[in-house]
């Protein structure tokens, strides 16, 4: 089969702007699952929310629950509440590892890479640890305001670890600031939570604070 000049410009043509239209698209990923109405004023066991591409694994327990352990600047917050076997507040989950990582004030997590937390030099890791559970199932840390980056809102990611339990990984959004380009309705991610992962910091105290109860 013979193919005339114009076709085989066409074809070229479509070709070209197949591969712009790729470069100037990159794969997202499958769609971020959107909660009903019904669905984001519920709040029931702890929804699950994407990892992300910044999880270092192997970090040690936060010394008097102190995220913030290389004094990187920014405004201190303290976060705190239970970790419970499902929806009763009467089976709290003692000795539960509760993993915490987030960004700095500026938007940057150290580092902004993965993997074993061997891989890095102990002066290139902060805002990463865990804390444990007490009898009671508390837990509490200190850190600082996460700050927004291209394409996400603040937040704080997390994995629960209990006995017996799966392993948990989510996201707890924080209020946005005056300026922000993202809020809590605006974020691909926080579609898929309910409202009650967004954190309400009580912003009269100090340093400001708030509670959240995960539910395994």
């Amino acid at each position: 089969m013979k193919f005339g000049r114009r076709a085989v410009l066409t074809a070229a043509v479509t070709a070209l702007g197949g591969i712009a239209l790729f470069i100037a698209r990159p794969f997202q990923g499958p769609p971020r699952r959107q909660l009903a109405a019904a669905e984001k004023q519920a709040c029931g066991l702890t929804v699950e929310a994407v990892e992300g591409p910044y999880h270092v694994s192997g970090m040690a327990e936060l010394k008097d629950g102190n995220l913030n352990f290389t004094t990187l600047p920014g405004v201190p917050i303290e976060i705190s509440g239970h970790v419970y076997e499902g929806l009763d507040a009467a089976k709290p989950l003692a000795g539960a590892a509760v993993e915490i990582w987030h960004a700095d004030s500026d938007g940057s997590y150290h580092p902004n890479g993965n993997g074993p937390a061997s891989n890095y030099k102990p002066e290139n890791l902060a805002l990463r640890g865990f804390v444990l559970t007490d009898a009671e199932g508390r837990y509490r840390f200190d850190t600082i305001y996460p700050g927004e980056y291209s394409g996400r809102t603040r937040h704080l990611h997390f994995k629960i670890r209990a006995a017996g339990k799966p392993e948990l990984t989510t996201q707890l959004i924080v209020p946005a600031k005056p300026g922000d380009t993202l809020t809590f309705d605006d974020d691909d991610i926080a579609e898929g939570l309910p409202n009650c992962q967004l954190l309400n910091l009580d912003e009269t105290s100090s340093p400001a604070n708030a509670s959240f109860d995960f539910r395994l």
